[in-house]
Parts: structure tokens; C-alpha cells; sequence
């Protein structure tokens, strides 16, 4: 039975981790918190399972459904609810989010500082006001309230839902239960705008999606439309290397953007011709193909 546990939530393809992953395991194994990896049911190469067993890290593969929520779920009704009343802390990671900068110790020591029940890295305000759950630190009067929320909700369906109905109805169940809840970093406006100021201040970490400009088009447009065409388009690799990594955390472990240098080119080119009526490249070249076969959009 564990007082203080660590809840991972990882979906992956193949049989490896990728490199920041291991990285946040191997530090977070280092507290005196037990660390579990929840990830979807797949074969592990031997390296995996020696790095789990020799960090002592509990693995829990599990259905790919329900995103990290679903997972955390599932991993909490194994327990027995003696295993989840002893638990004092809780602690709720997703890999969303790439640490690159082992500051765990500091979060923690500032979690427990902190005049809160529930404490997140940021928060977001999009809608309306939620901790974000890729780091939430739950303490004692919090995690009851954590339990109740995940298992009488239905697993989602889709991200967006995951979203709203399991990440901001939690932060409306904590205040619901008298909770203080608190980020450690206070950020303005959207909170996807802020990582080029987050890096700078040597916060550590970096949403995984602006590493790799993993948008949609209505992702890309809501940057460009509500002032984050910056945050957008900036060289998170490059800012990251200058701010600084942590000594065991190798430059390949960043993750790589997903479209081309041409694509992306492309999409600057586009943003600076007609930031009002932008459309992503993707999409511009789509409609641009469609055209040229004789077909209206």
C-alpha cells in the first residue's frame, strides 16, 4: 500500500518509450513517490521492462479508450478501496507534455507549499477557468472529490470531450467541494500562448503538440485570429536548446515537428499575406488542388 503514487497516463505505438518519457519516469521514480505507467496494451522490448523494473516503476498496460482519464480510471478500480483510501497524495501526469528540465522536486516542494487542495502547472481559460490535468497534484481533501468525478463520468469519446466533461467539470467539482485549487505558473489569456514565456522563465516544460506543430486547421486559425501567431510559429527546438537541458535529457529526445519545412514555409507565407481570412497550408493546398481539377469548395 502507497501513501504517495504518481498516475503516468502514455499512449504509444511500437515497443518502446520514447526518450522525455523515460526521462520524467526516471526523476519521478527518484521522490518518494511510487510511479505508475499506464499505457495502452502492447509488447515491450526487454530495455523497457529492465528500465521499469530498475527505476521500480509499476507498469499497468490498459485499453486505449478514455484517454489519460480512462486509464487512470481503470488503473484505480484494480485497487481496492482500502489501496485508494491510504493514497494522501495523488499525482495525475499525461505525455502531452515533454520535461525536459528535471524540476519535479521544486513543483513538489511548492504543491505542498502551496494553500490548495489541487495544484496544476497552469491553468486554462478557454470556456471557462480549469487546472489542466497533464500535472495535477492532488492532496487529501482533493483526492475523494478526484475519485468520485472519475468514476461516475462516462469515459469520452473524443479529445474534446475528454476536455470539457472530465478536465473542467473537475475543477468545477473541486470548487463544488470547498477546494482551493492554484497553478504554480500564472498565465494570461490562452495558455498555449504562453510556453515561449514559460521556456524563458526555465519552467521546464512544453506542451508536446508545439514541439511538433500538431494542429488542426481550427487550431492553427485560432492562433493566428486571437494574437498567439507567435506562440504558433516559433522554434520551440531551438529555444528550448538556449534556455537549457537537463544533463541526462539528449537534444533527440525533443520531439519533431510533424509537417514539412516547405508546409510550414508555406503556412508564414500565408499568415503574413492574409492574416484575416488565413487558412492553413494543408488546407490552402487542398483547395487549391480542387480548383485545378474543376471542383468548387
Amino acid at each position: 500500500m502507497y501513501n504517495k503514487v504518481v498516475l503516468y497516463a502514455s499512449y504509444q505505438t511500437g515497443d518502446t518509450l520514447p526518450g522525455y518519457v523515460q526521462f520524467a519516469l526516471k526523476h519521478l521514480a527518484e521522490s518518494d513517490f511510487h510511479v505508475v505507467l499506464c499505457t495502452n496494451e502492447r509488447s515491450l522490448a526487454p530495455e523497457v521492462q529492465e528500465f521499469l523494473t530498475a527505476n521500480n516503476i509499476e507498469l499497468f498496460p490498459t485499453l486505449n479508450h478514455g484517454f489519460d482519464f480512462g486509464m487512470w480510471r481503470r488503473y484505480l478500480l484494480s485497487k481496492t478501496e482500502e489501496e485508494r483510501q491510504g493514497i494522501q497524495r495523488l499525482l495525475l501526469i499525461n505525455d502531452s507534455i515533454v520535461f525536459y528540465q528535471n524540476n519535479f522536486p521544486i513543483f513538489f516542494e511548492e504543491a505542498e507549499a502551496a494553500n490548495a487542495d489541487a495544484v496544476s502547472l497552469t491553468s486554462g481559460d478557454e470556456g471557462s477557468l480549469h487546472l489542466q490535468s497533464f500535472f495535477l497534484y492532488l492532496k487529501s481533501k482533493a483526492i475523494p472529490v478526484f475519485y468520485s468525478h472519475v468514476f461516475e463520468t462516462p469515459e469520452a469519446e473524443t479529445f474534446y470531450e475528454a476536455v470539457e466533461k472530465l478536465e473542467v467539470a473537475l475543477t468545477t467539482k473541486l470548487f463544488d467541494a470547498n477546494c482551493n485549487v492554484t497553478p504554480l505558473f500564472a498565465t494570461e489569456g490562452f495558455t498555449l500562448f504562453a510556453y515561449p514565456s514559460l521556456i524563458l522563465q526555465g519552467a521546464g516544460f512544453v506542451k508536446r503538440k508545439l514541439l511538433q506543430r500538431r494542429f488542426s486547421f481550427k487550431e492553427k486559425m485560432h492562433f493566428v485570429r486571437h494574437g498567439g501567431k507567435r506562440s504558433l510559429n516559433i522554434n520551440y527546438h531551438k529555444l528550448i536548446i538556449q534556455a537549457g537541458l537537463a544533463e541526462d535529457f539528449k537534444e533527440e529526445y525533443l520531439p519533431r515537428p510533424v509537417d514539412s519545412c516547405a508546409k510550414h514555409a508555406l503556412d508564414l507565407a500565408i499568415q503574413k499575406v492574409a492574416p484575416y481570412t488565413y487558412i492553413p497550408a494543408d488546407q490552402w493546398l487542398y483547395n487549391h488542388r480542387q480548383k485545378k481539377k474543376g471542383v468548387s469548395k
